[in-house]
Protein backbone atom coordinates (compact mmCIF):
# COMPACT_ATOMS: atom_id res chain seq x y z
CA UNK A 1 0.00 0.00 0.00
CA UNK A 2 0.94 3.37 -0.41
CA UNK A 3 1.63 5.90 2.13
CA UNK A 4 -1.33 8.26 2.54
CA UNK A 5 -0.23 12.21 2.92
CA UNK A 6 -2.30 14.58 4.36
CA UNK A 7 -1.68 18.25 3.01
CA UNK A 8 -3.13 21.57 4.72
CA UNK A 9 -5.25 23.83 2.45
CA UNK A 10 -6.59 27.24 2.90
CA UNK A 11 -10.29 27.94 2.61
CA UNK A 12 -10.42 31.38 0.85
CA UNK A 13 -13.12 33.65 -0.19
CA UNK A 14 -13.15 33.97 -4.07
CA UNK A 15 -15.27 33.94 -6.61
CA UNK A 16 -15.85 30.59 -8.19
CA UNK A 17 -19.06 29.03 -9.43
CA UNK A 18 -21.14 32.11 -7.58
CA UNK A 19 -19.84 34.87 -5.52
CA UNK A 20 -17.91 34.80 -2.67
CA UNK A 21 -18.00 31.63 -2.43
CA UNK A 22 -15.58 29.65 0.14
CA UNK A 23 -13.52 27.37 -1.46
CA UNK A 24 -10.59 24.94 -0.50
CA UNK A 25 -7.56 25.61 -1.76
CA UNK A 26 -3.87 24.22 -2.08
CA UNK A 27 -1.31 24.36 -5.45
CA UNK A 28 -1.15 21.40 -7.35
CA UNK A 29 2.68 21.02 -6.61
CA UNK A 30 2.39 19.53 -3.39
CA UNK A 31 -0.17 16.33 -4.93
CA UNK A 32 2.69 16.44 -7.47
CA UNK A 33 5.76 15.87 -5.13
CA UNK A 34 3.89 13.35 -2.81
CA UNK A 35 3.07 10.96 -5.65
CA UNK A 36 6.35 11.57 -7.91
CA UNK A 37 7.64 10.26 -4.48
CA UNK A 38 5.05 7.18 -4.35
CA UNK A 39 3.01 8.52 -2.08
CA UNK A 40 -0.93 9.02 -2.23
CA UNK A 41 -1.39 13.00 -1.20
CA UNK A 42 -5.13 13.76 0.34
CA UNK A 43 -6.00 17.20 0.77
CA UNK A 44 -7.00 18.35 4.04
CA UNK A 45 -9.27 21.53 5.29
CA UNK A 46 -9.87 23.82 8.19
CA UNK A 47 -12.93 22.27 10.32
CA UNK A 48 -12.02 18.51 10.36
CA UNK A 49 -11.26 16.36 12.88
CA UNK A 50 -7.45 16.39 13.65
CA UNK A 51 -7.55 13.02 15.92
CA UNK A 52 -9.72 11.14 13.08
CA UNK A 53 -7.56 12.59 10.70
CA UNK A 54 -4.41 11.73 11.69
CA UNK A 55 -5.03 8.00 12.92
CA UNK A 56 -5.57 7.48 8.85
CA UNK A 57 -2.60 9.46 7.93
CA UNK A 58 0.82 7.55 7.37
CA UNK A 59 2.26 11.08 7.31
CA UNK A 60 1.40 14.90 7.33
CA UNK A 61 2.41 18.28 5.41
CA UNK A 62 1.99 21.60 6.53
CA UNK A 63 1.27 23.35 3.49
CA UNK A 64 2.46 27.17 3.08
CA UNK A 65 -0.43 30.33 2.53
CA UNK A 66 -0.99 33.26 4.39
CA UNK A 67 0.24 34.90 7.46
CA UNK A 68 -0.14 33.82 11.13
CA UNK A 69 -1.72 35.70 13.59
CA UNK A 70 0.69 37.21 16.04
CA UNK A 71 -1.47 37.23 18.78
CA UNK A 72 0.03 33.57 18.79
CA UNK A 73 3.31 34.17 20.05
CA UNK A 74 2.23 37.79 22.13
CA UNK A 75 2.72 40.41 19.73
CA UNK A 76 0.62 43.19 17.72
CA UNK A 77 -0.61 42.95 14.20
CA UNK A 78 2.12 45.20 11.91
CA UNK A 79 0.69 46.78 9.56
CA UNK A 80 1.81 44.63 6.78
CA UNK A 81 1.13 41.16 8.44
CA UNK A 82 -2.34 40.78 6.49
CA UNK A 83 -4.89 37.52 5.45
CA UNK A 84 -4.54 36.39 9.00
CA UNK A 85 -7.14 33.18 10.20
CA UNK A 86 -6.85 32.54 13.15
CA UNK A 87 -9.14 29.26 13.36
CA UNK A 88 -6.77 28.14 10.60
CA UNK A 89 -3.76 28.64 12.41
CA UNK A 90 -5.26 27.11 15.53
CA UNK A 91 -6.37 24.12 13.54
CA UNK A 92 -2.68 23.37 12.24
CA UNK A 93 -1.45 23.71 15.33
CA UNK A 94 -3.69 20.68 16.70
CA UNK A 95 -2.52 18.46 13.41
CA UNK A 96 1.18 19.76 14.23
CA UNK A 97 0.97 18.79 18.05
CA UNK A 98 -0.91 15.48 17.27
CA UNK A 99 1.34 14.28 14.85
CA UNK A 100 4.62 15.16 17.02
CA UNK A 101 2.65 13.12 19.64
CA UNK A 102 2.28 10.38 17.36
CA UNK A 103 6.08 10.52 15.78
CA UNK A 104 3.92 10.72 12.67
CA UNK A 105 6.14 11.34 9.93
CA UNK A 106 5.58 15.55 9.37
CA UNK A 107 7.36 18.01 6.63
CA UNK A 108 6.44 21.67 7.34
CA UNK A 109 6.98 24.39 4.49
CA UNK A 110 6.80 27.75 4.41
CA UNK A 111 3.98 28.90 6.87
CA UNK A 112 3.66 25.69 8.12
CA UNK A 113 7.71 26.30 8.94
CA UNK A 114 6.63 29.37 10.76
CA UNK A 115 3.70 28.09 12.61
CA UNK A 116 5.44 25.00 13.78
CA UNK A 117 7.74 26.93 15.24
CA UNK A 118 5.45 29.25 17.35
CA UNK A 119 3.60 25.71 18.48
CA UNK A 120 7.36 24.96 20.04
CA UNK A 121 6.75 28.42 21.57
CA UNK A 122 8.73 30.66 19.58
CA UNK A 123 8.22 33.81 17.52
CA UNK A 124 8.25 35.39 13.79
CA UNK A 125 9.46 38.35 12.20
CA UNK A 126 6.62 40.20 10.87
CA UNK A 127 8.12 41.65 8.32
CA UNK A 128 11.61 41.40 7.17
CA UNK A 129 11.97 44.05 4.76
CA UNK A 130 11.55 46.58 7.68
CA UNK A 131 13.73 43.99 10.32
CA UNK A 132 17.30 44.82 11.32
CA UNK A 133 19.96 42.78 9.07
CA UNK A 134 16.99 41.27 6.74
CA UNK A 135 15.93 44.33 4.28
CA UNK A 136 17.49 42.38 1.27
CA UNK A 137 16.67 38.98 2.54
CA UNK A 138 14.23 37.97 -0.49
CA UNK A 139 10.88 38.79 -2.43
CA UNK A 140 7.97 38.16 -1.48
CA UNK A 141 4.48 39.63 -1.85
CA UNK A 142 3.88 37.18 -4.55
CA UNK A 143 7.34 37.53 -6.03
CA UNK A 144 10.53 34.96 -6.52
CA UNK A 145 14.24 35.29 -5.36
CA UNK A 146 16.57 32.73 -4.40
CA UNK A 147 19.53 32.61 -1.95
CA UNK A 148 21.98 29.96 -0.51
CA UNK A 149 21.09 28.18 2.53
CA UNK A 150 23.98 26.31 4.89
CA UNK A 151 22.77 23.01 6.55
CA UNK A 152 24.15 21.52 9.88
CA UNK A 153 26.14 18.55 9.08
CA UNK A 154 25.10 15.35 10.69
CA UNK A 155 21.07 16.80 10.17
CA UNK A 156 18.22 14.84 8.55
CA UNK A 157 17.95 17.61 5.74
CA UNK A 158 21.76 17.77 4.97
CA UNK A 159 21.80 14.06 5.18
CA UNK A 160 19.31 14.12 2.08
CA UNK A 161 20.39 17.48 0.15
CA UNK A 162 24.35 18.01 1.32
CA UNK A 163 25.78 21.16 3.00
CA UNK A 164 24.54 23.95 0.62
CA UNK A 165 21.62 24.79 -1.25
CA UNK A 166 20.30 26.93 -3.72
CA UNK A 167 16.34 27.66 -2.66
CA UNK A 168 13.63 30.26 -3.93
CA UNK A 169 12.66 32.42 -1.32
CA UNK A 170 8.68 34.75 -1.44
CA UNK A 171 7.82 35.70 2.48
CA UNK A 172 7.85 38.49 4.23
CA UNK A 173 7.85 36.92 7.05
CA UNK A 174 10.42 34.66 9.14
CA UNK A 175 11.31 32.57 12.53
CA UNK A 176 12.80 34.67 15.13
CA UNK A 177 12.92 32.51 17.89
CA UNK A 178 12.51 28.83 17.00
CA UNK A 179 11.48 27.77 20.57
CA UNK A 180 12.68 24.03 21.58
CA UNK A 181 13.62 23.35 18.00
CA UNK A 182 17.21 22.41 16.47
CA UNK A 183 18.09 25.17 13.80
CA UNK A 184 19.64 22.85 10.84
CA UNK A 185 19.85 25.76 8.23
CA UNK A 186 20.43 29.39 8.27
CA UNK A 187 20.59 32.20 4.68
CA UNK A 188 23.99 34.11 4.99
CA UNK A 189 22.66 36.70 6.50
CA UNK A 190 21.73 34.62 9.44
CA UNK A 191 17.89 33.96 8.84
CA UNK A 192 16.49 30.34 10.47
CA UNK A 193 15.27 28.33 7.23
CA UNK A 194 15.62 24.86 8.62
CA UNK A 195 14.65 23.52 11.26
CA UNK A 196 13.92 19.78 12.83
CA UNK A 197 13.07 18.10 16.48
CA UNK A 198 15.16 16.05 17.65
CA UNK A 199 13.29 13.60 19.72
CA UNK A 200 11.00 13.16 16.29
CA UNK A 201 11.97 9.85 13.89
CA UNK A 202 11.21 12.25 11.08
CA UNK A 203 10.57 16.28 11.58
CA UNK A 204 11.89 18.56 8.22
CA UNK A 205 10.77 22.38 8.38
CA UNK A 206 11.82 24.14 5.81
CA UNK A 207 10.76 28.19 4.74
CA UNK A 208 11.44 27.65 1.10
CA UNK A 209 9.06 25.79 -0.94
CA UNK A 210 10.78 22.19 -2.11
CA UNK A 211 7.56 20.90 -4.10
CA UNK A 212 8.23 24.44 -6.51
CA UNK A 213 11.62 23.53 -7.11
CA UNK A 214 11.87 20.09 -7.62
CA UNK A 215 13.57 19.37 -4.45
CA UNK A 216 12.06 15.54 -4.55
CA UNK A 217 14.51 14.25 -2.29
CA UNK A 218 12.79 15.59 0.76
CA UNK A 219 9.40 14.38 -0.24
CA UNK A 220 10.81 10.76 -1.14
CA UNK A 221 12.18 10.59 2.39
CA UNK A 222 8.98 11.89 3.84
CA UNK A 223 7.51 8.81 2.06
CA UNK A 224 10.12 6.51 2.90
CA UNK A 225 9.74 7.31 7.06
CA UNK A 226 5.28 6.91 6.31
CA UNK A 227 6.36 3.57 4.81
CA UNK A 228 7.91 1.99 8.05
Amino acid sequence: MKPIIGITASINIIDYETENQSVIMSPATYLDAVKKSGGVGIIISEGEYTEELLGILDGLIIAGGRDISPTLYGEENHEQTKDIEISQDEWEMLLIKGAIKRDLPLLCICRGHQLLCITRGGTLHQHLPETEGYENHGESNGKWSEHEVILESNSQISNILGSKIMVNSGHHQGVCNPGDLTVVGRTNDGLIEALELESQTFLISTQWHPEMINQYTIFDSLINSARS
